[in-house]
């Protein structure tokens, strides 16, 4: 879960009048540090780049998204029971939940696609590949018909499997450093 509320991001988003909503934005966000090319903020320079709401709600969207960053990337170091979609909450319906999961993927897969040619992807284990091929076809899904205690449970195993796998990239693709080992000299 992130510290930062679900419905005050796309709120402020919609404020913002940024092209994207909270689930493709955190998703964004979430391909961008797994790549590792957030330190630059090029996400969140490219998702507020055609905003055209009023330049308050743009700067108050901004400090919004940084903030979710720092979180997020903290989550993300942290380990894999810390990290979690930005996704709406159960109280939605499950057709929307499903398209906001689909939006998250594909913002996902366009924040990973920010590195360009310094993400080697074809050296990627074949797990974090398959990974990034079930995104797509995620992101490509959608929901028909009512919403079932199966459907539900599915949906719920589709997002385990999407936290999981981000995590997993992420650990592949910006390994934490061992730590330092302590100084052996004498007083």
């Amino acid at each position: 879960m992130s510290a930062t509320d679900f419905h005050d991001l796309d709120e402020s988003l919609r404020r913002a009048g940024a092209p994207s909503d909270a689930p493709e934005s955190h998703g964004m966000l979430c391909g961008a540090l797994c790549a590792g090319v957030d330190e630059a903020g090029d996400w969140l320079d490219q998702l507020l780049d055609q905003a055209n709401g009023p330049e308050e709600a743009q700067e108050a969207c901004r400090r919004l998204l940084s903030e979710l960053c720092d979180d997020t990337r903290k989550r993300l170091r942290a380990g894999a029971l810390e990290f979690a979609p930005l996704l709406p909450d159960d109280e939605t319906g499950l057709a929307d939940r499903t398209d906001a999961l689909g939006e998250w993927c594909q913002g996902f897969l366009f924040g990973m696609g920010l590195a360009g040619a310094a993400l080697k992807l074809d050296e990627l284990s074949p797990e974090t590949g398959e990974v990034l091929k079930d995104m797509n076809e995620i992101a490509q899904a959608g929901f028909e018909g009512e919403d079932s205690d199966e459907d539900e449970t599915a949906y719920a195993e589709i997002v385990e499997y999407v936290r999981v796998g981000v995590q997993l990239l992420y650990e592949e693709l910006q390994p934490v450093p061992p730590p330092m080992p302590a100084s052996e000299t004498l007083h």
